[in-house]
């Protein structure tokens, strides 16, 4: 109990100095529908920080939130907000990594957890709003998030897991460029 006590206490504290992040790719209009592309920036230390969680048993969460924004002079409106996960564990009866897609609600499996990353690294054709709702004229930006949240497998240890580690790290908003509708219907051309 000690030594998985010292285990959280390490992995805690060392994923506070490292961070990830949800950086906006670009947006685009398909069969007038806008849609956009995330990245996650790629860190080793803080996936090797996660992989030792995930072989401990903890079930770590990848939350993804991406807002569409027009600017206003004084105010900006959300327009709207998208919410995705992926969710990633260790399946000790297969051996094997699992993720778990929240808009396919599909399981990819693999032995090797780097390899599964590759799969949650970059989200791409994420549908946000028919285009013809929104007003040519008008400035939009996106704005993402990613929070990474922690779970434990084991319902037993739960009180003592919440009580030794943060339940969820929230990361910096970043913003895209401005744009407007009559461009993206432009570049797409």
């Amino acid at each position: 109990m000690k030594l998985v006590f010292i285990i959280f206490i390490i992995i805690s504290s060392s994923l506070y100095s490292y961070e990830l992040r949800l950086h906006f790719l670009r947006g685009y209009i398909y069969n007038d529908i806008l849609y956009a592309d995330v990245y996650m920036g790629k860190n080793d230390l803080v996936y090797e920080n996660i992989e030792r969680y995930i072989d401990n048993g903890i079930i770590v969460f990848f939350n993804f939130r991406i807002d569409l924004v027009k600017k206003n002079f004084l105010i900006d409106e959300n327009i709207r907000e998208i919410y995705l996960y992926r969710k990633i564990y260790y399946d000790f009866f297969t051996k094997e990594y699992v993720v778990l897609n929240s808009e396919t609600m599909r399981e990819t499996r693999n032995t090797n957890l780097n390899n599964l990353m590759k799969n949650i690294y970059q989200l791409n054709k994420i549908e946000i709003v028919n285009a013809n709702k929104l007003n040519s004229n008008n400035k939009y930006i996106f704005r993402t998030r990613l929070s990474i949240q922690f779970q434990n497998a084991y319902p037993y240890l739960s009180v003592f897991f919440n009580i030794i580690t943060p339940i969820q790290y929230r990361i910096k908003w970043l913003k895209s460029d401005e744009f407007s509708i009559k461009e993206l219907y432009y570049n797409n051309m």
